[in-house]
């Protein structure tokens, strides 16, 4: 009977474990609200998406469910305008909220949550740069440009000390999730190089988290855009494309080869590009046929504007469309006119020649 009773105890117990699932339960006390309702929401790409609803009763309110990843999650109690911000991952979540300090709501029960508060905390001179917002204004008002100056220029030093201090953090804490929401949101204005490592940091600790997985996305256009760079240094051939011409013939940049091509990038809405159509008639009266050739390459979504500031402009050398702005990709293109002045061969020998730069460089090569 024992050994029955000990086998019975033991599946029991592997009964009881295969059938636990990890969970969440967010148990949470409001001071200042007795009854009413409390929004869980998950902050996604596109913004805070509602997930679920408690009931407040008697001041206090509970989610459960379970999720994949610790995220950044909002709790908005009884329509307030102030959310409760915290990590929801799996486990038992407890939050104290006191209605008229909602930003001071206190999480415990999660080490992530703990690491979150440890970052709030320490961002330097928040109060200060808080109550000079408001002086600022007093100054404003009052019209005190000198008081005004200053104010300014305390705020900039503290907007860069807290950036540094969020760099810091981020650095420091690519071990954890809070660290890669928090360079999540500071990849855009990280270098490549830093960035590549950032990566290769948070991947290592966090494999598959959507937070790294947004990073990695904001990495790989950066990273097409310096191969690009890359490739249209001078010195190296431009890259070969085939592009329809306004009577739809599909004409290659190589196809030019044995002559010097100035090739540009413009669009109908570009002014700049516009303005440098006079320049460039010119140019071409001048030098164009047997030695020279502009090949233009038109980013216009549309072929109608396009055509009709072809005629607008007086142009007639070559005419591509490139309403994808695939070859404007490949090239590297990130603002317009971009130009390039080719050699015979097709290889770059200067960049973004504009106005009489183009014409004198012209008439030194021919």
């Amino acid at each position: 009977m024992r050994k029955i009773g000990f086998l019975l105890l033991t599946g029991l117990i592997v009964l009881a474990s295969c059938g636990k699932t990890d969970q969440y339960k967010v148990s949470g006390t409001v001071e200042g609200v007795s009854e009413g309702q409390a929004v869980l929401q998950k902050i996604e790409a596109q913004g805070p998406a509602a997930i679920d609803t408690a009931e407040i009763v008697n001041g206090t309110f509970s989610f459960t469910g379970t999720v994949e990843y610790p995220e950044l999650h909002l709790i908005y109690i009884d329509g307030n305008q102030m959310p409760v911000a915290f990590f929801l991952e799996n486990g038992n979540i407890n939050i104290n909220v006191d209605m008229e300090n909602i930003q001071d709501a206190e999480v415990t029960g999660s080490e992530i949550n703990k690491k979150f508060q440890e970052f709030n905390d320490g961002v330097p001179s928040n109060d200060r740069a808080q109550s000079l917002q408001q002086e600022f204004m007093a100054a404003r008002q009052g019209g005190d440009q000198e008081k005004m100056q200053e104010l300014a220029a305390e705020y900039q030093a503290i907007m860069q000390e807290q950036q540094q201090y969020y760099r810091d953090f981020v650095m420091t804490n690519t071990d954890n999730v809070v660290g890669a929401f928090l360079a999540m949101n500071m990849a855009g204005s990280m270098e490549l190089e830093e960035l590549e490592e950032l990566v290769a940091s948070l991947k290592e600790s966090n494999p598959g988290h959507p937070y790294v997985l947004e990073i990695e996305k904001m990495l790989e256009p950066m990273q097409k855009q310096a191969a690009a760079e890359e490739t249209i240094q001078v010195g190296k051939s431009a890259p070969d494309f085939t592009l329809a011409d306004q009577d739809g013939n599909q004409v290659s940049l190589d196809s030019f080869k044995g002559k010097y091509v100035f090739l540009d990038f413009w669009a109908s809405w570009c002014k700049p590009c516009r303005n440098e159509s006079p320049n460039m008639v010119k140019a071409y009266n001048e030098f164009g046929g047997e030695n020279f050739e502009i090949v233009g390459v038109s980013l216009d979504k549309t072929a109608e504007p396009w055509l009709k500031a072809v005629e607008e402009d007086n142009m007639t050398w070559t005419l591509l469309h490139d309403p994808s702005g695939d070859v404007a990709n490949t090239y590297g293109v990130q603002s317009i006119p971009f130009t390039l002045l080719l050699d015979k061969e097709g290889v770059i020998i200067e960049k973004n020649l504009r106005g009489e730069q183009l014409q004198n460089k012209l008439e030194e090569l021919l």
